[in-house]
């Protein structure tokens, strides 16, 4: 024990703390305390220690923040799984209810010679080109697209992208529109690395009829005509 109880000393006149002496001599850290309590420290030691005390209670807050952020996400995850089982397929109505509610909420309805849609989420619009091809008859050559960017980005891969994912050839793409955001020229990323896009169709009776979807949509909720 006299042994354990120089070399404690000489341990903690290093600078090591009592956790780490304790767990290198097996020594509980009453006993330390009490062998330490004539003992002289210098105000770095003190010092060094605080600073060591201060970086493990950061670190293990990180680690513990950490596995609860690591627990969260997958709670997230399985949440979503679980809601995703109850989707089933979905049905011409429903597709059809789900077009016109999108439209309503994205579509352009000031004009009445185009039906535009503008959206950056690629689900959104698959589920969109599926409303006008499906449920609206519009026939392929009448479907143009136009990818809204930023200078950024490069015009011919986000076409690409576009192109693939709506099913649409490169040919119905129109000229890209280049857009400037005063908030988005200081930052480093880029959260749309595809930019937006933006689907056309030339068609006064569709335009119109959708806006009467609309307000059936509207009047079958309860909140009456709009528009």
């Amino acid at each position: 024990m006299f042994d354990n109880k120089k070399q404690a000393i000489k341990l903690r006149k290093f600078g090591l703390s009592y956790n780490v002496i304790s767990k290198k001599l097996k020594v509980a850290k009453g006993t330390l305390s009490y062998w330490f309590k004539d003992l002289a420290v210098s105000d770095q030691i003190k010092k060094d220690n605080i600073s060591k005390a201060k970086r493990k209670w950061a670190d293990n807050l990180i680690a513990y923040n950490k596995g609860r952020s690591l627990k969260a996400r997958q709670n997230w995850e399985d949440t979503q799984k679980v809601a995703e089982k109850q989707v089933k397929s979905v049905s011409d109505r429903e597709l059809f209810l789900i077009g016109v509610a999108l439209y309503w909420a994205e579509g352009y309805k000031k004009g009445n010679w185009n039906v535009i849609f503008c959206n950056a989420d690629p689900g959104t619009n698959c589920v969109m080109m599926e409303f006008f091809r499906k449920i609206c008859k519009v026939p392929e050559e009448k479907i143009k697209a136009q990818v809204q960017i930023h200078r950024n980005i490069e015009a011919d891969g986000s076409i690409r992208y576009w192109s693939r994912l709506i099913k649409l050839p490169v040919s119905h793409f129109l000229k890209p529109m280049y857009q400037v955001s005063k908030a988005s020229k200081f930052r480093r990323g880029n959260t749309l690395p595809y930019g937006t896009l933006r689907i056309k169709i030339n068609d006064v009776l569709l335009v119109n009829k959708i806006k009467g979807w609309i307000r059936g949509l509207s009047k079958s909720a309860g909140y009456g005509s709009i528009g």
